[in-house]
């Protein structure tokens, strides 16, 4: 049987300058997108029936603008982009990739990349110097270990080099998968942190089974992690 084709996705970078971006959601973690999307001179629409003081005081200083309910069919209208931040009610982000669609509108809902016509990388940045950084939406986690790594921000000292850990996104890939699809979900950085040097030598001496097990394992020991933002102990106890 062929093996299908990889999905490839193209690299680019847009001027969002005076377009209309819409976000649903508005939690912590649309703060900090929000915070991301601000410098970028774009128009910034939260939706969100609930959002963080942090917004509010955004949407206080004219940064942004606030519409205090749930998504509505009609509120893409003149968008050029729409990200889907709160993904938990399924029949949102599915709405909301349908209108994108039908007005031509690029969407992201994170971290469900079947509804997704573009995904964004990790991005290291100094000064005019973007260095971007993509596993085509198959590990979030690996692309913010390379973005750390670049970065000089990485609380792990790894012995391969950082390259030789994209040998791991089959198994990360499959992993992560097989979690969603068990709904098991865990801290990111508990993720990332189990992303060890370990799974990279028994990949690279053809034991990918072996390297499964041993990353579900770990990850499953982390279904109650309480991991510091910089940093996941569980791993430091496994270690």
């Amino acid at each position: 049987m062929k093996k299908p084709k990889r999905h490839v996705y193209y690299p680019i970078y847009l001027d969002l300058k005076d377009r209309k971006t819409v976000i649903i959601g508005g939690g912590e973690k649309t703060v900090k997108k929000v915070l991301s999307l601000i410098e970028t001179q774009t128009q910034i629409v939260v939706i969100a029936s609930n959002p963080v003081n942090e917004l509010c005081k955004l949407a206080n200083k004219n940064q942004i603008s606030i519409i205090n309910r749930s998504y509505k069919h009609g509120d893409l209208k003149d968008a050029f982009m729409v990200i889907v931040m709160d993904t938990s009610d399924s029949s949102i982000n599915h709405a909301v990739n349908r209108e994108a669609s039908e007005r031509n509108i690029v969407c992201n809902v994170e971290d469900v990349t079947n509804l997704c016509t573009f995904i964004t990388p990790a991005i290291v940045r100094r000064g005019d110097v973007t260095v971007a950084i993509s596993t085509s939406g198959t590990s979030p986690a690996l692309a913010r270990k390379f973005r750390e790594v670049l970065s000089g921000t990485s609380p792990i000292n790894n012995t391969h080099s950082i390259m030789e850990f994209a040998d791991l996104t089959e198994i990360l890939s499959d992993t992560r998968k097989e979690l969603m699809d068990k709904k098991i979900k865990l801290n990111l950085d508990h993720f990332q942190a189990c992303i060890t040097d370990e799974l990279v030598d028994l990949v690279q001496e053809g034991k990918k089974d072996q390297a499964r097990k041993t990353l579900m394992k770990n990850l499953l020991k982390g279904t109650s992690c309480n991991c510091a933002p910089e940093f996941c102990q569980m791993l430091a106890d496994m270690s």
